[in-house]
This record gives structure tokens, C-alpha cells and sequence, in this order.
């Protein structure tokens, strides 16, 4: 009887995993997501993609700008003040981007 059951069970099973793919429209089945599911053990499925730009000619190029933020702000000078407490806050420089974007 129990053997009975589980063969009933695994029957059934099947017989809806079946249906379902039969009644499935082939646009959705076919349709590309980013969802992905399993282990990602380094190994990758697809050859990585080339590098689509050429590589620059040889000569002199100037180096890049160093900020210490970006966009290049203006470094301001806050002065000593008390807090809300009561308390010394030294002075301070800070970045002023002057709501840079926005």
C-alpha cells in the first residue's frame, strides 16, 4: 500500500512536470534574463568578451589630473566653533562642490 501511494505521488509528479512543459509558450522559454541560479565555482561558461576598442597609438600622453574628490572642489577652511553641547570643535578644511550636478 505505501509503495502504492509513492508510486501515485511520483506519477503524478511527473505527469504535471510534463503538462507544464508542453502548455509553456515557446517565446517565454527562449527569453534571456540575467536571473542565475546554482554555484559559480570560476569556471566560466562563455569565452570572455573581446576588447572592443583598438589600442592606442604609441607616443607621449600627459597623466591625468589627481583630485582628491571629484569634481575638483574648492577646499574651504571651517574655524573653531562650540557645538550644541558645549563642546570645542577645532577647525577643519572640508570640500566645497557647491552642489556640483544637482
Amino acid at each position: 500500500m505505501k509503495m502504492l501511494k509513492r508510486l501515485l505521488v511520483i506519477g503524478a509528479i511527473a505527469t504535471l512536470a510534463l503538462t507544464g512543459l508542453v502548455l509553456v509558450p515557446a517565446d517565454p522559454a527562449l527569453a534571456r534574463t540575467n536571473f542565475f541560479f546554482g554555484l559559480n565555482m570560476g569556471v566560466p561558461v562563455a569565452p570572455y568578451p573581446a576588447y572592443a576598442y583598438p589600442n592606442p597609438p604609441p607616443g607621449y600622453y600627459p597623466p591625468a589630473p589627481y583630485y582628491r574628490v571629484y569634481p575638483p572642489c574648492v577646499r574651504v577652511w571651517t574655524p573653531g566653533y562650540y557645538d550644541g553641547y558645549g563642546n570645542w570643535v577645532f577647525g577643519y578644511y572640508r570640500y566645497d562642490c557647491n552642489n556640483y550636478g544637482y
